[in-house]
């Protein structure tokens, strides 16, 4: 665009030296040709910028990964003339839905449309922006170009899978382990929820012997349960790795922190969800609907933590007069994080760490993590790698 002005106020120049300095017909009319052009070109150009019309339909806005959205766009011209120039961009988000992502040049003849149809899968979870970021119609010079506001940018919410543990047993002992029931729950002995029969199985502690006596029947106590057990799962949000890595990690990395969520919630145990956002944040999740909003959060969080998990984890259970079973979830593990992580072991701090491994995306040699996975079970804890195509249910459920 730029040499096109070059060349047209050169010649718009030369054409008014040659009227000026010799006159007559055909240097008049030169200068007159090319001012018209000019004219004609700029006007026609803002005609069709007015006149243009696109739609874009998606069939749904928020999916879960694995499944797929359809997007079709129409770029329409109900005129008797010709839109010569038309460049249409979209978003670089379609090459992660298995769609093509490109931009185009486009005539559209009179009364007819241009029609594009994205097919996508949906690979990873997040907020993805798709369709066309943005249109440009130039003038048949080549000399302005006039960008189209895209009135609503459509946007797609790409849930993670919930995996279904069917064991996940990584702590040897609990602090939930003394009175609890077959769903990890806790019985609270000094709130009675109500009183009903004696069955074969019950344990004798629980009847009530003034009421048995008075009914003249054995009477059992129905305690209320409760689950705060003591879980504490950190997830760590920081973003190292080139872009597509990242992605890749990130996306497992959540999916993993949805299953572990998913298969406390299941079996009654609360789990406190614990990150960084310029300080230390604790959600619980205890019943569906909390679990619920913290699938939302998950769905969409940016991973741009700044502050080290090793410092994380060190300030909370630092900070914690109770013995703790926390779940470290991370795809960077050095030596400052092992060093924590020993800490926190040796002071009744039962830990177990999953490791999303980038070994199989990126070149840098990772020996020293390595080491230190061979190390982690000599010290009492329990650790997992998952790597981004393994499947979490056949990994975690060993």
């Amino acid at each position: 665009m730029k040499k096109n002005r070059i060349t047209f106020i050169f010649l718009l120049v030369l054409a008014f030296i040659f009227k000026y300095n010799f006159g007559g017909f055909i240097p008049s009319f030169l200068l007159n040709t090319l001012l018209s052009l000019l004219i004609f070109s700029i006007g026609y150009t803002i005609y069709v910028y007015i006149r243009f019309k696109f739609v874009q339909d998606i069939d749904k806005r928020v999916i879960t990964k694995g499944e797929s959205v359809k997007l079709v766009i129409k770029l329409s011209n109900e005129d008797f003339m010709i839109y010569p120039y038309v460049y249409v961009s979209f978003f670089g988000s379609h090459m992660l839905f298995n769609s093509e992502s490109y931009s185009q040049s486009l005539s559209i003849t009179p009364f007819s449309k241009k029609e594009f149809v994205f097919d996508m899968q949906c690979k990873y979870r997040g907020e993805y922006e798709v369709g066309i970021s943005h249109i440009h119609i130039e003038d048949f010079l080549g000399l302005i170009r006039l960008n189209y506001k895209i009135p609503e940018t459509k946007k797609i919410i790409v849930h993670p899978k919930i995996e279904h543990l069917a064991k996940f047993d990584v702590f040897t002992t609990n602090s939930y382990e003394s009175q609890s029931t077959s769903q990890g729950t806790v019985e609270d002995v000094n709130n009675i929820m109500d009183m009903r029969n004696y069955q074969y199985g019950d344990s004798f502690r629980k009847i009530h012997w003034k009421l048995s006596a008075r009914s003249n029947t054995w009477m059992i106590k129905n305690y209320q349960c409760t689950s705060d057990a003591n879980v504490n799962l950190f997830v760590d949000l920081r973003h190292t790795y080139s872009n597509e890595s990242s992605i890749v990690l990130e996306d497992k990395i959540v999916e993993t922190a949805v299953a572990v969520l998913n298969y406390y919630l299941h079996r009654g145990i609360s789990v406190n969800y614990m990150f960084f956002d310029h300080k230390l944040e604790i959600l619980k999740v205890s019943n569906r609907h909390e679990f619920e909003n913290i699938y939302k959060i998950l769905s969409a969080v940016v991973f741009r933590q700044k502050v080290p998990l090793a410092d994380i984890v060190s300030l909370h259970y630092e900070s914690s007069s109770n013995s703790n079973d926390m779940i470290i979830l991370t795809s960077i593990l050095d030596v400052d994080l092992y060093n924590v992580i020993y800490k926190a072991q040796m002071t009744n701090h039962s830990i177990c760490l999953i490791y999303v491994s980038p070994k199989t995306l990126i070149k840098d040699s990772l020996e020293v993590v390595d080491d230190i996975l061979d190390i982690l079970p000599e010290i009492g804890v329990r650790a997992y790698t998952i790597n981004p195509d393994d499947d979490i249910k056949l990994v975690l459920g060993v």
